[in-house]
């Protein structure tokens, strides 16, 4: 009866202190940056899952990119390899002109990049300060080779 009441005493010992124990080595330093690390990425992930943001469109486009990619490097592999084994040249003419619409394809998807990547103008037109009429100016009408023409600044930016 006495070791059954030893175990119980220890086992509820155990129940209150074992926890603390390994909740307070839970929130060491190196653990605490590990859930804060977890967490980020948690969240980068939410606000990437957002089907209106830029992001979310950028990463879908890549992925169809991406997989029209594989599926004519793919088609590249089997022609050739259908070529080979039967021998055909029709099969090989098929591996060429897959072959060239890769080379198409990866031009476009560089010359798409290129566009993003080259800076936009942005264009303010200049305001023209009122000026006072003169009793000549009304008087005689402008000469069309010489009138104003309207002025445009370009701010890189």
């Amino acid at each position: 009866m006495a070791i059954v009441l030893f175990i119980l005493i220890a086992g509820l010992w155990a129940a209150f202190l074992l926890p603390a124990f390994f909740d307070h080595r839970s929130n060491a330093p190196k653990s605490t940056t590990r859930d804060f690390a977890r967490t980020r990425m948690k969240l980068a992930e939410v606000s990437t899952a957002q089907p209106d943001g830029d992001a979310y469109v950028r990463k879908h486009a890549q992925r169809k990119q991406q997989q029209v990619l594989l599926a004519l490097a793919a088609t590249f592999i089997v022609t050739l390899g259908y070529a080979t084994w039967s021998g055909a040249v029709v099969w090989l003419y098929v591996n060429i002109a897959v072959a060239v619409v890769i080379a198409a394809y990866i031009t476009m998807l560089l010359n798409l990049k290129a566009q993003r990547a080259m800076p936009r103008a942005q264009v303010v037109q200049i305001s023209r300060a009122p000026h006072a009429a003169t009793a000549a100016q009304v008087a005689r009408p402008p000469i069309p080779e010489f009138e104003e023409s309207k002025t445009v600044r370009v701010i890189a930016g």
